[in-house]
């Protein structure tokens, strides 16, 4: 009998080189094995060093169990698995595919308190609330869309409408998301300072200094370091990401977010609301730790909380309608397994609750199966946890409202962006179930029963297929904005590079585990290198993508017997470092016309009653500042430096922090702080 590391994921996590060496290095930070990064790290090793010594997975393995007997001999079973030769070690960083060693030059020159034109502003938010707020629900939609409101009403009436900074701050990170979003989609925006990287650099200034970091926590922390985490992850700095998503999830349970609220002064919209926030932050740290293959915050037992109602956002503001809906769903938690063939409508609330019921499975799937406990168990364990969380996967698919089934036909495309994200969703954590299956298991087992046997290579096939699924969600003509406009454009790269790896691997064990013609797996591993070669364009992540996957598919070439010039673009000069070829989107578009308005949010949202400002982020007395908010005019050559007011005293410089304090999240050893910079791309203040 053999233990679970015997299958694709080998050992648990180890370090196997210094990654307090230098900046690159700390910048990719560890990374666990149910990345894809690690997945690419190995087939690179293995690939570039297939004539110098034995695949990594040749070798003893050690038996199960928790006796210190048993994990001795495994320990010893690795060791003689591992490489000797140093020569064919491949560093972590020059296997990722993100960008977090490209610094991010926060500029503290600019004035925080400039806003753009409304008709830019809108097109910003548009573009963030179309396609981002559903599935990370961090703001309360009506109350910060009526501030909106209110704050540029003021502008144009001279009335100087005063808001936290904080809540500035939200603002800029919305528009930071929007613009990378409009960048990457292709929209005509104004050139001359409508970027990402100017409306970030606000948002540091306004509330990410070492004294906000360090106070007690309020809602708009949460949200602005959730948003920032959001930022991070579009811009492709998965490292950064994590970090912050895990302090807003801590300043989230300092709340008690993550429990059932039952105080008797808050309405029940205000409630569900709060949930809606909570739901939207354990999803997008529960994204960014399969991403980087690192333990999650959230631990799912200590969370009461409720799930999300399903009701549409727009009625969220009726009181009686949440009220009775309350009462028909409050039992509904996580911890219950979802009803097969839901009557549930399909809206915002279900698409949340779909998502977040996901998000848990997928927790149980890396904790489960890429837990250091895992080795723990024999191979015959594993292959039964395997198939227990393929039937939770598939109970998950049947309990689907009918319009957000995406294995459904539909005759509207109302949730198009919904139906795509969950199928993604899907395919991501199917492939992440039956990975461990993908290898060589008829080589490692030896004398193996014909069951086990068959069950290795059945869920070999359906990894394989999960990914080839992917290949199939993509549009037939490479039409790089429209995939963004439709689908998960803050995580399209990473997916394709999941599904991208996995055909790879496959190819590079002989295509032993599908029935299909090597042709036709070539042929979809064109189809994503394609789409990758497209997409580098615009952006460092496809970039760096697309020149690891070359790179990979032009030494594995001659061991398939496969000729793959036609498809890797002979004119572009491919090397094994990808960092080399990086491209960060950092360079904002051309002109932006106003085209896409939305009076309905600025409109009628004005009417939207004070107690949900009051409830949800609304300016609060303590915080209140009276200044002006000078406007970029998009009719002049360059922004006018000229403010519609002027303010009556200088704010205190925020960064003239007590040195006593010192920086609460940057040590010498530490990961690079996702909120302040590399000293030389700071730019000071002028005295």
């Amino acid at each position: 009998m053999v233990s679970a590391d015997v299958g694709s994921s080998e050992e648990l996590d180890i370090v196997d080189e210094d990654l307090l060496r230098n900046e690159d290095s700390r910048a990719a930070g560890f990374v666990g094995k149910s990345s894809e990064i690690q997945w690419l790290r190995r087939l690179r090793q293995d690939v570039e060093h297939h004539e110098v010594v034995p695949s990594s997975g040749s070798g003893p393995y050690g038996p199960p169990g928790t006796s210190a007997e048993a994990s001795s001999r495994r320990l010893d079973a690795l060791r003689q698995r591992q490489h000797s030769d140093p020569n064919t070690h491949v560093p972590l960083n020059s296997s990722t595919f993100y960008v977090d060693d490209q610094g991010l030059e926060v500029d503290y020159t600019v004035y925080p308190f400039e806003l753009p034109p409304m008709d830019v502003a809108q097109g910003l938010i548009k573009g963030y609330m179309d396609t981002v707020q559903d599935s990370f629900p961090i703001l309360s939609r009506s109350s910060f869309m009526e501030t909106v409101h209110e704050l540029y009403a003021s502008v144009e009436h001279g009335a100087f409408h005063s808001v936290p900074d904080k809540w500035l701050a939200v603002l800029n990170l919305v528009f930071a998301i929007g613009a990378q979003y409009s960048y990457l989609v292709e929209e005509s925006w104004n050139i001359r300072g409508f970027n990402h990287l100017t409306y970030v650099s606000r948002a540091h200034i306004l509330g990410l200094s070492t004294p906000d970091l360090v106070s007690h926590p309020d809602l708009m922390q949460v949200q602005i370091t959730a948003l920032l985490a959001l930022y991070f992850l579009t811009t492709g700095r998965a490292n950064r990401a994590w970090v912050a998503i895990g302090i807003s999830v801590r300043y989230a349970h300092a709340l008690g977010l993550h429990v059932r609220n039952e105080d008797r002064g808050t309405t029940v919209s205000q409630k569900e609301n709060l949930v809606r926030i909570w739901w939207g932050l354990y999803t997008l740290e529960g994204n960014l730790s399969t991403t980087v293959g690192r333990p999650s915050f959230v631990i799912e037992d200590f969370c009461s909380a409720p799930l999300p109602l399903p009701l549409a956002l727009e009625r969220m503001s009726d009181e009686t309608l949440v009220s009775s809906m309350y009462a028909q769903y409050q039992g509904c938690t996580i911890h219950q397994s979802p009803t097969v063939a839901t009557s549930e409508p399909s809206n915002a609330g279900s698409y949340l609750k779909s998502r977040a019921r996901m998000g848990a499975i997928t927790q149980q799937v890396v904790t489960g199966l890429y837990s250091a406990r895992a080795i723990e168990m024999s191979w015959k364990q594993m292959q039964q946890k395997i198939s227990g969380l393929r039937e939770q996967l598939e109970t998950w698919l049947a309990s689907l409202p009918s319009d957000l089934n995406f294995t459904q036909p539909t005759v509207h495309a109302t949730f198009q962006r919904e139906r795509l994200v969950l199928n993604m969703q899907y395919i991501r954590t199917k492939i992440l179930i039956t990975r461990p299956c993908l290898c060589r298991l008829d080589d490692r087992i030896k004398n193996q029963t014909e069951a086990s046997d068959r069950f290795n290579k059945d869920t070999a096939k359906i990894c394989v297929g999960a990914a080839e699924a992917m290949v199939g969600l993509l549009p037939d003509t490479v039409d790089v904005p429209y995939l963004y406009r439709i689908g998960p454009w803050w995580s399209v790269v990473h997916n394709l590079m999941q599904a991208l790896t996995v055909l790879l691997l496959e190819a590079s064990f002989g295509m032993v585990h599908v029935s299909c013609s090597d042709d036709e797996i070539l042929s979809r591993i064109k189809i994503l290198v394609r789409w990758l070669s497209v997409m580098k364009t615009n952006n460092a992540m496809a970039d760096r993508g697309y020149s690891l996957a070359s790179g990979i598919l032009r030494k594995l070439a001659p061991r398939i017997n496969a000729n793959v010039s036609d498809f890797l673009g002979e004119d572009i000069d491919h090397t094994e470092d990808p960092a080399a070829h990086s491209i960060d989107a950092q360079t904002p578009a051309g002109e932006y016309h106003g085209e896409h308005l939305f009076p309905t949010d600025f409109d009628l949202l004005s009417g939207a009653p004070d107690s949900q400002l009051a409830a949800f982020g609304s300016p609060q007395a303590d915080y209140m500042t009276m200044f002006a908010y000078p406007v970029a005019s998009t009719h002049s050559e360059e922004i006018l430096p000229e403010c519609v007011g002027r303010r009556e005293t200088a704010r205190p410089n925020p960064f003239q922090n007590s040195p006593q304090l010192g920086d609460p999240i940057m040590a010498q050893y530490d990961e690079l702080s996702p909120f302040y910079p590399a000293e030389d791309t700071v730019h000071t203040s002028p005295s």
